[in-house]
């Protein structure tokens, strides 16, 4: 070979290379921008967060202090997740920490508040960023793995475009800047689907089966809901085999590889080895097979899940009806009729991929939305995501390039692409913009004007709700059973501090094991009501109705407080609100007070 023939191939070799790097960067780059707008949200917040969820920033410490420091096979688990996600965490905190150590920071740790921290405020909120800066980095990882799962079926620009939607998409937006673990799972589950499209895709080496077991294992490491996404799955991969005839101990041993991938992940992942009776426990706690005397050391209360059984037509519908508003509010209309139109282009030109998308889809719903009798926005982000991933095929559909009498369509399809994509990048920049301007920073503003007179101030909600309240003030948190007319003309506080967040908070009680009658109807009798039930009738929890009855004569101003600020910020588009983002704070002073002792009441903030 001479060196020119030489010299135009590695010239035709870094033009494939560079067209290949370009596309996959360009998402990266812009997704990490989208998810590093606000990072600092609420932060220094100390070891509290402005995300209902969301791991505090000393939690991952905690829980590898349990899982290691009693003992081998101590039994010890976590009720809110599996302890994989936090010990990744704990390995992104250490450098940290150990400048902390170096540099006299960091005393040594103990279970209490300050945790040893000299700064306590400052460190646990770098460990609070470290942590989100984390789900970015996964957030965009997600994104890069929407564009792998549909390059090489349907082309790089449906790949940028199913990526791009992904990045956008109004609840990837939110969490990926916070430490709840929705990204997370999301992010191993994703990566597993990327190792089965390849698979389906006739590509035939271990990887993408060690792929697709390692990483089903650590997605239901970090979030035990993710089990339902990959059930279809194996069998989507036998069928489509059989179909194309492939050797059967190809995929025989692709089963046995990702299967061993898939345990050898689980057990290191949710330190099976050191403490199998904690995962053992745990398991028993989700499926609600553990003794209850036992569950109850651990978590006060059973998840609201309802696993199998027979409910009903009627109330499956209604289950499924709910399922499909949430995840009409993830996406917007707009994005919900391209994904529809997505997945039909896709079944016409490559019905396995389409097959194992929905098959996916439609586990994750039977087994993990199905149960969920509590239905939030982030529980959907699978599903948004996979229709979103659709959404960027129709997209890519509408600006391609056409011949003959179908080309006089082409300038329509663009402007409807450009519509859809304007649209698309409101509803998701409007989550950046109302974590940056959150009603709660204007609260903290007018809190701290008032903080010269030292007001007594009462609240009755989760943190996670309300405004950071500066020194100076003498904050009262309310006991649940305290939360009445009387104990409160008592009381006779200052000012009162409400968030349009986790209102139910100041009235509902959660039943402890909301399955079982040992906490009975009786209540009812005695000033409870039942307050949510379960698809099967059970009472999950109640509401005190001396509490609610409280609550709506303090807002109607029966209680002799008045209305002396409101903040709130309106979003571009109207949407059901995920509820950590943009309540409304509210604060009530008595009237006598007014206008003396209270600043003048200032507008909405928008």
């Amino acid at each position: 070979m001479s060196p020119s023939q030489l010299t135009n191939g590695l010239r035709a070799r870094w033009k494939q290379l560079r067209a290949s790097f370009v596309a996959p960067a360009l998402v990266a780059v812009v997704a990490l921008f989208v998810y590093s707008r606000a990072l600092d949200w609420g932060l220094p917040g100390g070891d509290e967060t402005w995300a209902a969820d969301a791991i505090k920033p000393s939690a991952p410490l905690a829980v590898a202090f349990h899982n290691f420091g009693h003992g081998w096979n101590s039994g010890w688990f976590w009720f809110k997740y599996p302890p994989f996600h936090a010990f990744l965490l704990c390995a992104l905190y250490a450098p940290y920490l150990a400048w902390l150590w170096a540099t006299g920071g960091l005393a040594g740790f103990q279970s209490d508040y300050p945790f040893g921290l000299a700064d306590p405020v400052a460190s646990l909120s770098m460990l609070a960023w470290i942590g989100r800066a984390a789900s970015a980095a996964m957030g965009a990882g997600c994104a890069l793995l929407v564009y792998a799962c549909v390059a090489r079926s349907f082309g790089r620009r449906a790949a940028v475009c199913a990526a791009l939607v992904t990045t956008f998409a109004y609840p990837m937006v939110f969490y990926s800047q916070t430490t709840n673990v929705e990204v997370p799972y999301l992010f191993w589950l994703l990566a597993s689907l990327v190792g089965a499209v390849r698979i389906i895709e006739d590509d035939r080496r271990l990887r993408w089966w060690v792929l697709l077991g390692a990483g089903a294992a650590l997605s239901v490491s970090t979030k035990e809901l993710a089990a339902g996404a990959f059930l279809a799955v194996p069998v989507v991969i036998v069928v489509r085999s059989l179909i194309m005839r492939v050797p059967v101990w190809t995929w025989i041993r692709g089963g046995l590889v990702a299967g061993l991938s898939f345990a050898i992940a689980i057990a290191l992942a949710n330190n099976v080895l050191f403490n199998p009776l904690g995962f053992v426990q745990r398991t028993k706690f989700l499926t609600q097979t553990l003794p209850s005397e036992i569950a109850l050391r651990y978590a006060p209360y059973y998840f609201p899940i309802q696993l199998g059984g027979n409910r009903g037509a009627g109330v499956e519908l209604a289950q499924l009806s709910l399922a499909l508003s949430r995840l009409s509010a993830s996406l917007g209309w707009p994005t919900l009729a391209l994904s529809i139109a997505g997945f039909l282009i896709a079944a016409r030109r490559r019905p396995a991929w389409t097959l194992l998308l929905v098959a996916a889809g439609a586990g994750y719903y039977l087994v993990s939305v199905r149960a969920m009798l509590s239905l939030s926005l982030r529980y959907l982000l699978p599903l948004t995501v996979l229709c979103c991933a659709a959404s960027g095929i129709a997209i890519a559909e509408l600006v391609r390039a056409r011949t003959g009498p179908a080309a006089r369509w082409r300038p329509l399809g663009i402007l409807v692409a450009a519509l859809a994509a304007v649209w698309i990048f409101a509803y998701g920049w409007d989550v950046n913009r109302m974590m940056a301007g959150d009603a709660r920073y204007d609260a903290e503003r007018w809190l701290a004007l008032q903080a010269a007179r030292r007001p007594r101030v009462e609240i009755y909600q989760n943190r996670a709700y309300l405004p950071r309240f500066p020194e100076g003030i003498d904050v009262i948190e309310v006991p649940y059973e305290q939360r009445d007319a009387t104990a409160f003309a008592e009381r006779h506080p200052d000012l009162v501090v409400l968030s349009s967040s986790g209102l139910s908070g100041i009235t509902v009680r959660y039943k402890q094991d909301w399955q079982s009658d040992s906490d009975g109807d009786s209540d009812a009798d005695s000033g409870y009501s039942p307050a949510q039930r379960s698809a099967g009738g059970a009472v999950m929890n109640y509401t005190r109705d001396a509490n609610a009855e409280f609550l709506r004569r303090l807002t109607a101003g029966e209680l002799g407080y008045t209305e002396a600020a409101r903040f709130s910020v309106t979003p571009w588009i109207d949407r059901p609100l995920i509820q950590s983002l943009n309540p409304a704070i509210v604060i009530y002073a008595a009237a006598s007070a007014q206008p003396a002792a209270i600043l003048p009441r200032p507008g909405t903030a928008d």
